[in-house]
């Protein structure tokens, strides 16, 4: 459970107007099981009238993206960079908007009034509640199961001393960011020779070209690899348990209280990722009455995941 702590910091949750929508139904778990004082939903002006329009209750609001960091300053500098390859096209908006909402979670850093504030996927919808607090009053780095070698290619070379020193991964998301950690980050990949003076130009522009499509940056894994090497003992470390590929298995506008409540026992959190769909031979399964009476949430996605196939992502449990 929340304890006071939780009650200090802000959520921010980043999302596009037809993610919003394609999720809406959900949010309100968000209101009653996230930790934290105010959640703020972060996009653009379509997103603000989203959320004014949904009747969420007076802890949910809205910031404008681009009172963070504006987008089309952005975007510029990925057409920059992407100039050899575009020859003269327009970029689509979706390549830069993927970095976009990584360099607005790190940005927010230098704004926020609080020491923490904590960052949500809008695709993620909480299970339970919890805390991002431990015992001993130090914040968590929550823990899961994922490795991707180019996030931390572009780490090592922002910032040398930086390099993957843990088996598991920070992705897990959502990340409670300390303002000063963060900010200490930044500084560190400010001070790089890659072009521009901003941390996020120079995050760009340590990306090759040829890679740039790829995602090859991640703001979890680099917060969270810098904290272990470089400020160990400011947090504490949790293995993490969330349903990943929650979209493959449940409807998002279809899923009741009853699922949730029975998710919950195992996992803190289920996402939905908009590529995820139920192909036929999943429906009414984890959703089945009766199987949910007979097993629990994880041996179902235990027994599922004998049939997962090349790099599927698997939950693993310590």
């Amino acid at each position: 459970m929340p304890d006071n702590r939780d009650c200090e910091y802000d959520v921010l949750v980043m999302v596009v107007p037809k993610d919003f929508m394609r999720l809406r139904d959900n949010y309100r778990r968000l209101e009653e099981y996230l930790p934290g004082r105010n959640i703020f939903f972060v996009g653009n002006t379509e997103v603000g009238e989203l959320v004014k329009s949904s009747g969420f209750g007076s802890r949910v609001g809205w910031i404008d993206e681009n009172d963070i960091l504006n987008f089309d300053d952005v975007h510029r500098v990925m057409e920059e960079r992407m100039s050899e390859w575009l020859e003269g096209r327009t970029l689509p908006r979706n390549i830069t908007g993927w970095y976009y909402q990584q360099f607005l979670k790190m940005q927010y850093a230098r704004i926020c009034k609080d020491s923490y504030y904590m960052v949500w996927d809008g695709d993620t919808i909480p299970c339970t509640h919890f805390s991002m607090f431990a015992e001993d009053g130090r914040p968590y780095l929550d823990l899961k199961h994922e490795y991707h070698e180019e996030y931390f290619n572009t780490l090592t070379k922002l910032v040398p001393e930086l390099h993957k020193c843990i088996e598991k991964s920070f992705i897990a998301e959502h990340m409670l960011m300390n303002c000063d950690l963060m900010g200490g980050l930044i500084d560190e990949i400010e001070k790089s020779g890659f072009s521009g003076n901003k941390f996020w130009e120079k995050i760009i522009w340590s990306i090759e070209m040829a890679k740039i499509q790829s995602n090859s940056f991640s703001e979890f894994e680099s917060y969270g690899t810098y904290i272990l090497l470089k400020h160990p003992e400011s947090y504490c470390l949790r293995n993490w348990h969330s349903f990943r590929y929650g979209g493959a298995y449940f409807h998002p506008e279809q899923i009741t209280s009853e699922d949730y409540e029975w998710l919950g026992k195992d996992f803190s959190a289920i996402s939905f990722e908009k590529a995820h769909f139920v192909r036929e031979d999943h429906e009414n399964l984890f959703n089945n009455k009766k199987y949910q009476d007979k097993l629990s949430a994880r041996q179902m996605l235990e027994i599922a995941q004998q049939d997962f196939e090349g790099d599927s992502y698997i939950e693993v449990w310590d």
